[in-house]
């Protein structure tokens, strides 16, 4: 069985190998899908991964992992490689695996990933040039194959060295005369150079590109699902109304990330209800705090996040979902979630003298030294600084002691998948070869078999369906199909009933109940020479 690493984050090659070696292994557990090929030839992967002996993925409830969303957050990748993991090497999640089907895609953004690792730069997914001139274009320039930052000295630049960790640049304060003064920009060339500082590029976030809430701004995408990744992760969610839950996980401080579609004080109550409680589980598992995204932000202000991963979950699928937040280089440090949401620039400069200490002290690297280099537009500079690569300076082994706790979570959510069952079966003759059959259909899952009652467009509402069908029958009733919308987690249920003519005094019929979200049960009624 292959095995997971956790002494470095993983490239392309490495991840894409691990699915490989796991769909070899468990060829009828594990289909590999390519949803999509990004701008530079590589393949966003999606593991399916069911047990074949209870039916196809698609008959049964569906859970959705997403990792690698964003460039610089490969920890994520390492999660959600776990979960496939321990599905098909623990013997309760095998026979997890017989009711809950999973859909695993270990990194969504294998460009930005892979560039992000090897050129160490920090980048959310894409730079995308806005043809104006004084555009910086990311890109190594000096051949050490990384793109990390330039400085050059200026009387009036915005930056100097910190007075104690001449390793990391701060603010200029103002009124300060005193020391160098630098301007500081990534590592690139300069469009049409007019001799002010540089702009920085335009970024592409992925997670601002999810059609719920988007609007323009510095970081989305072009429009909606405009990226090939984005739209093909889109495209197979819609398509597979099964799924019921899901998660995507990110790197940042420790967190379980709850939409916020709505204020509270608007949300459906049994949503808002449904959504803290499956929220606090999370929390108590994972011992990361449960919070809303607006909320979610250095210095503590709400924020909107448009256009992100969460929000699409709610009001588009209508789905049980949550970002996980894994952790980054101030978690590696120890500092806990308040602490990181509420410091301000002061106390982060603060930290980051604590995170080179601590990369020190473990003979990891997470700067380069400032070398000089003659630069074609600027003259002069000095390139070197943070290395961002991935995770943000999280040391990777942290991720051993965190990802156990993310699997768990996740696993108890895909359990809580709806159920359906039916039971008090009655079957009654008439006379003249009449019947009444009767009985209850209930789903005994976590979830009601709809999940979320306000969140999903029509599109995604499907009723839980019933079926009389036998040979040898004719039924009676206006409908032989009874149809409710939902059914309540934990015994929630409806009664059907039909009439039938039997060809004889016996027959033989199957019950068929089913939705996509709980799958299907089918149940026989006989009567045998009355």
């Amino acid at each position: 069985m292959a095995s997971l690493k956790y002494d470095s984050f993983y490239r392309y090659e490495e991840w894409t190998g691990f699915l490989k070696q796991i769909q070899s292994e468990h060829p009828s557990f594990v289909r590999l899908i390519p949803l999509a090929q990004t701008k530079q030839g590589r393949h966003v992967y999606l593991a399916e991964v069911n047990d074949p002996s209870t039916g196809p993925a698609e008959s049964k409830g569906a859970y959705y992992i997403q990792a690698g969303l964003h460039a610089i957050e490969g920890a994520g990748i390492t999660a959600a490689l776990h979960i496939l993991h321990a599905l098909l090497t623990v013997d309760d999640y095998r026979e997890l695996l017989k009711r809950v089907a999973f859909y695993i895609v270990p990194c969504a953004d294998p460009d930005g990933s892979d560039y992000a690792l090897s050129a160490q730069i920090d980048i959310r997914n894409r730079y995308e040039d806005t043809f104006r001139k004084n555009q910086l274009l990311p890109q190594d320039i000096n051949g050490d194959g990384y793109v990390l930052q330039m400085r050059w000295r200026d009387p009036l630049g915005l930056y100097k060295e910190h007075p104690d960790e001449p390793r990391l640049m701060i603010r200029r304060e103002p009124g300060d005369m005193e020391g160098a003064f630098y301007h500081v920009a990534q590592e690139g060339l300069i469009r049409d150079y007019d001799g002010t500082p540089p702009a920085s590029p335009r970024r592409v976030d992925f997670n601002r590109s999810y059609p719920v809430e988007w609007k323009p701004g510095a970081v989305a995408s072009a429009f909606p699902l405009s990226e090939p990744e984005m739209r093909a992760i889109a495209e197979f969610q819609v398509a597979h109304p099964n799924i019921f839950a899901g998660v995507d996980f990110h790197c940042g401080t420790h967190a379980v990330l709850r939409t916020s579609y709505k204020p509270d004080s608007q949300f459906h109550a049994g949503d808002l209800r449904t959504t803290m409680q499956i929220g606090k589980l999370a929390e108590e598992i994972t011992g990361f705090p449960l919070m809303s995204t607006d909320n979610y932000n250095f210095g503590g202000a709400p924020i909107r996040l448009n256009g992100n991963s969460n929000d699409w979950a709610y009001a588009k699928l209508g789905i049980s979902h949550y970002v996980i937040e894994v952790g980054f280089g101030f978690t590696s440090i120890g500092l806990q979630p308040n602490e990181i949401i509420r410091s301000d620039d002061k106390m982060r400069e603060e930290y980051m003298r604590r995170l080179l200490a601590f990369h020190d002290g473990h003979g990891s690297r997470i700067f380069m030294p400032w070398r000089t280099f003659g630069h074609p537009q600027l003259g002069e500079v000095e390139i070197g600084g943070m290395m961002a690569g991935s995770a943000r300076f999280m040391y990777p082994p942290d991720m051993e002691g965190v990802v156990p706790g993310t699997t768990g979570f996740v696993l108890r959510h895909a359990a809580m998948c709806p159920r359906l069952i039916v039971a008090n079966v009655e079957a009654t003759p008439l006379g003249a070869r009449l019947f009444r059959i009767r009985a209850t259909v209930g789903n005994i899952g976590g979830l009601s078999t709809e999940v979320m009652q306000e969140g999903g467009s029509p599109d995604m509402k499907r009723p839980v369906t019933v079926r009389l069908v036998g040979e040898g029958i004719e039924i009676l009733n206006r409908s032989a199909v009874h149809q409710t919308d939902s059914l309540a987690p934990a015994g929630g249920s409806f009664a059907v009933e039909w009439f039938i003519r039997a060809e004889e005094n016996r027959f033989a019929a199957s019950i068929e109940a089913g939705h996509p979200r709980a799958g299907s049960v089918r149940c026989e009624v006989s009567l045998q020479d009355l």
